[in-house]
């Protein structure tokens, strides 16, 4: 059955002091990381083992945990063929030394290993180098003695062609038994060095620390208890990323929703059952409570002579000492601080919940303690969006594609880079902002070099006459010209000055065409439709006027 109180027994141990967990039966039991939790900011990391019971009490141990667990949240939940209880967990920190002692043996084990075996091959290239002497000698003598028997007809041709071949297939093969002796030290020789420079970073460390749990569990019978224990850990986090890919026919975008995944904790996660929380625990549960506002007068601080305010201060303590009181005048005591209490972490929901959405990846994945990222795709989900033309032609003589999506998905799209796609191609990338559920947000595509843009500007200056005003004139021609096959929409934007004082009139005088809007700050914009091939002219003029006997600023 499972254990039911396994979480009220845990709000005991960690809230009210108690002694040491004691048992009949103690049990040092292995286990493995069977799923994790990310959240924003910590994981919930859960372990699994089945440990065998005996009838009474029982006290498990669980070594090796990380040192970023925070102790506060462990809990352990059970079951079993008996009733169990679960009656007390306690923490525990554990040094370890003997580990550390084990690895520095090991690995002075192991270079005097491969140090025999490079002793072995320097001994065999000095025999092998006597060998090749000892044939060079041979071939020294041979020579002398075969020009002092060749006048007597001796050795034959082919007594001389066999030593012939003697010596030199002799030298042959020591030079190359030489050849690989000295190819199979070299590997060696850089395994030993990389070990020596562990075993120099091993003993140069403290003494490592890390956490023991102990359940102490009561049990009715003889069983084998199939256990969970959870916990959270700092020094981990995972970060959104998104592939954002715009369809050919521009009415939907397809969003990838990725995730990389690090974290420091101090133990590997290998083949983990993965769950990503958009839930943020540092934030908290509850909305912060207002404190007191108070507003009052302003009162210089009283000088007092230094003197003065010696004798005062020392009256003010006999005072005080005498009586137990404050002194008029004294500084009052510090109130006491009222308790801070800890922000409760937020309970991950599974998938859809009221504050926050949990993602189950779903195939096990490796995040290593060492930092690397680990990335995964959290959900693929196709968007509509209405997909537009847009240029700045007095900044940038560029026409861009932009489109305002909806995220009509069921959970927010946090803030992250994405990468953007128009169809198959790669244009660029931008930084998403936090997204709601049903909110609008609009994506640029990059810039379209079908659609050509050209600005001209001509610049007008006039004096005021004896009675007139001066004036600058803009006369502004845009040029567009659209090379696809297609009819598109472009919006072409410009701006009015605004004018900083009451004399200045600034006016647009002469457009060919009427802006579609003109907003508060002098933004200016027109909606042209270009069907394929076709090219369109916009004019006009931007006219600022001004007292004659006055100069102006910010003119461009």
């Amino acid at each position: 059955m499972k254990s039911g109180i396994g979480v009220v027994s845990l709000f005991l141990v960690l809230t009210l002091p108690f002694p040491a967990l004691a048992a009949d039966h103690t049990v040092k039991a292995s286990s493995r990381i069977t799923s994790v939790t990310v959240y924003l900011d910590r994981a919930q990391v859960t372990r699994h083992t089945n440990v065998q019971l005996k009838a009474g009490g029982n006290l498990v141990t669980l070594e090796g945990l990380p040192q970023t667990m925070v102790e506060k949240s462990v809990r352990v939940e059970g079951e079993g063929p008996g009733t169990a209880k679960l009656e007390g967990i306690s923490v525990k920190k554990v040094f370890l030394e003997r580990v550390q002692e084990q690895r520095i043996h090991a690995l002075e084990d192991e270079i005097t290993r491969l140090t025999a075996q490079v002793q072995a091959i320097d001994a065999r290239k000095k025999g092998l180098a006597a060998q090749e002497a000892f044939l060079q000698s041979i071939k020294v003598g041979w020579g002398e003695r075969i020009s002092k028997e060749l006048g007597a007809g001796k050795p034959s041709a082919a007594e001389l062609g066999e030593a012939s071949r003697f010596v030199g297939e002799g030298v042959g093969k020591v030079q190359e038994q030489l050849f690989q002796a000295e190819a199979s030290k070299k590997p060696l020789l850089e395994k030993i060095e990389a070990l020596r420079r562990e075993l120099e970073q091993t003993k140069g460390e403290g003494m490592k620390e890390a956490n023991s749990v102990q359940v102490a569990i009561d049990a009715d019978r003889e069983m084998t208890f199939s256990m969970d224990l959870s916990y959270l850990v700092m020094g981990t986090q995972w970060e959104p990323n998104y592939d954002l890919r715009l369809a050919a026919d521009g009415k939907e975008a397809e969003i990838t929703y990725r995730a990389q995944v690090w974290q420091n904790t101090g133990e590997d996660w290998p083949g983990v059952k993965l769950a990503l929380s958009t839930a943020n625990p540092e934030v908290g549960g509850a909305p912060p409570e207002l404190a007191p506002w108070n507003v009052s007068f302003y009162e210089p601080p009283r000088i007092v002579a230094y003197e003065e305010d010696l004798r005062r201060s020392e009256a003010v303590q006999r005072y005080q000492a005498e009586t137990g009181r404050v002194a008029l005048g004294a500084a009052p005591p510090m109130p006491a601080l009222a308790p801070m209490a800890k922000a409760a972490p937020m309970a991950a929901q599974v998938q859809e919940g009221q504050t926050s959405v949990l993602f189950a990846i779903a195939r096990p994945v490796d995040v290593p303690t060492d930092g690397s990222h680990a990335g995964t795709v959290i959900a693929v989900n196709r968007v509509p969006v209405a997909a537009e033309y847009v240029t700045v032609p007095k900044l940038m003589p560029k026409t861009y594609l932009k489109s305002e999506v909806v995220n009509n998905t069921a959970y927010p799209l946090l803030p992250g880079e994405a990468n953007i796609f128009n169809d198959t191609v790669f244009t660029g990338k931008t930084n998403l902002k936090n997204i709601a559920p049903g909110e609008k947000f609009d994506l640029f595509l990059g810039a379209d070099d079908q659609i050509k843009v050209k600005r001209d500007v001509t610049k007008v200056k006039k004096k005021g006459g004896l009675l007139g005003s001066s004036s600058v004139s803009y006369h502004i021609a845009v040029e567009l010209q659209n090379y696809k096959k297609r009819p598109v929409t472009v919006s072409v934007l410009d701006q009015l000055p605004i004018a900083g004082n009451a004399e200045i009139k600034v006016n647009l005088e002469e457009p060919s065409m009427k802006p579609a809007e003109t907003k508060s700050d002098g933004t200016l914009i027109w909606k042209l439709d270009l069907t394929p091939g076709e090219k369109k002219k916009l004019t006009y003029d931007i006219v600022i006027e001004y007292p004659k006997d006055r100069e102006l600023t910010g003119l461009q």
